[in-house]
Parts: structure tokens; C-alpha cells; sequence
């Protein structure tokens, strides 16, 4: 019988077995408790629940990570603020809203060891993922159970990178996507108010309010490509004097927003 995409990928995980031993024993017989098993989660796939949740792990940078329905599955797209983060010169990375942890974990494995790394999210279960994740990885990341950064102890490293993949979608956008796979994903992680940017609004003002005279900082902000102009005006009325650089995913969307505060 020929198995879809999803129902092959699926038998393979059940049985324990990669692409090359599930071909070589094809004709061997499966047990009733696998069949079962198989089945449920075809049902769960069939109703739209993320293959990532099935299985319990996605892709992120080359690195494979725990996920759970209490944090968002990674996203290619937000490989561009690692590669965009990479480029840049700091001394203190802070992860705010880690969720599984995929970014300051992909940058620890991507910057010199004596970076220090502190990652933040408002949920502890989104913690508990991504300190699993770092266990899994080897890494050395300190985690804070913060909103935003109003819990963290603010360090006076003279550079500093704040990457911040905000939940940032609109009420327009939330209605655009409650029949898709992302309705499984967790809402507080996806919604960011009337406009999307109730979070970041609340991020530049924090940064306002805790910067040194002597910081630099650059923070790098994914948001939707609709977002461009209206991050732009809330950039310059919260942070006074800063600069702005937009950068554009694969696709050519506008996907990363660099903002650059000496």
C-alpha cells in the first residue's frame, strides 16, 4: 500500500525506525499496540495538529528541538534574525521571549564561548522546554522567568543584543489564521494586540528606562511585513535617536526589523 507524506513519516516514528530500516522490513508485520498508536496520531494529524506536536521535536538552524504545545514551533523564517545576530558585536545576547529557546540556543553554538547569553519568558512551561533544550544542546544559557525584561537585573555590558521574536500578530491577522494549523499553537505566544505590537511597545520602553549612558544596543525584532511603518513611528517616539534597518526573508518579505540605540 502506498503510505502518504505524512502517514510514512508518521509509521516511521511509531515503529522507532529511520527511512532506511523501515524500507528494509517493510514486509515485516506490526503489532496491534503500534497500529493503535498509529492511528491516533493519524487522527491528530488529520485535524490539523502540526507534525512538530505529534512528534514532540522541529528543526531550528540545523539543530533539532524539543517543542510542546507550550511554545511555538521555530520557523525558517526566524532563522534570519541567528544569521542577521551573527554579524553583529556584542557581549550580552538576552533572548526575550524564548519559548523553546531555538534562537539563544542557535546563537550559543554560533558565538565565542565567553558570550554571556540570558534567555527570558513569561511562561515557566516555555522554560521548562527550553531548558531541556539547552541540556539537550550543551549550552550554557541562563534562563529568568521575566515579562519581557522587567525581572532582569540590568547589566552594564557596553554591548548588548536584545533578539526579541514577540508574539506580533494583529486581530486581523488572528482571524486570517483560526482554520490553520497555528490555531494549535499557543495564542499567548501568537497575539500581540489590536495592531500587533502591544509587546514591543512594551519592550522600548523598558529599554528606554534601563539604558546607560555608555550601552550600545541593537535589538532585532521579527514582525509582519505590514508592520514596517508603524514599528518604524513606535521605534522613534520610544527610542529617541535610534536607527532603524529593515531586512527581507527568502521570500523578499520584510521579516526582521534592526534597531540600533547608542
Amino acid at each position: 500500500m502506498q503510505l502518504s507524506i505524512d502517514d510514512d513519516y508518521l509509521l516511521r516514528f511509531v515503529l522507532k525506525k529511520t527511512r532506511a530500516e523501515f524500507l528494509r522490513d517493510a514486509r515485516l508485520p506490526i503489532s496491534a499496540a503500534d497500529r493503535r498508536r498509529f492511528t491516533v496520531l493519524k487522527k491528530r494529524r488529520a485535524a490539523g495538529m502540526p507534525m512538530q506536536y505529534i512528534v514532540g521535536t522541529a528543526w531550528f538552524y540545523g539543530l533539532e528541538f524539543f517543542v510542546s504545545r507550550a511554545v511555538l514551533i521555530p520557523r525558517p523564517e526566524t532563522e534570519l534574525l541567528v544569521d542577521r545576530a551573527r554579524e553583529k558585536k556584542f557581549d550580552l545576547l538576552i533572548d526575550v521571549g524564548t519559548g523553546s529557546g531555538a534562537i539563544a540556543i542557535a546563537l550559543a553554538k554560533n558565538v565565542p564561548a565567553t558570550t554571556k547569553i540570558i534567555a527570558c519568558d513569561i511562561s515557566a512551561r516555555a522554560l521548562a522546554v527550553a531548558k531541556k533544550n539547552c541540556t539537550r544542546h550543551k549550552t550554557k544559557v541562563c534562563f529568568a522567568h521575566s515579562n519581557l525584561l522587567a525581572e532582569i537585573p540590568w547589566p552594564r555590558a557596553p554591548h548588548i543584543l536584545i533578539a526579541a521574536n514577540l508574539p506580533y500578530l494583529s486581530d486581523a491577522r488572528m482571524k486570517k489564521i483560526s482554520k490553520t494549523e497555528v490555531a494549535h499553537e499557543p495564542r499567548r505566544a501568537l497575539y500581540g494586540g489590536h495592531d500587533g505590537l502591544d509587546l514591543y511597545q512594551k519592550l522600548f520602553a523598558q529599554i528606554r528606562e534601563k539604558k546607560l549612558s555608555a550601552q550600545h544596543i541593537t535589538v532585532l525584532a521579527e514582525i509582519d511585513p505590514e508592520q514596517k511603518t508603524k514599528l518604524a513611528h513606535l521605534a522613534a517616539r520610544e527610542l529617541p535617536n535610534s536607527e532603524i534597518l529593515f531586512h527581507t526573508d527568502l521570500r523578499g518579505d520584510i521579516r526582521l526589523a534592526e534597531i540600533i540605540i547608542s
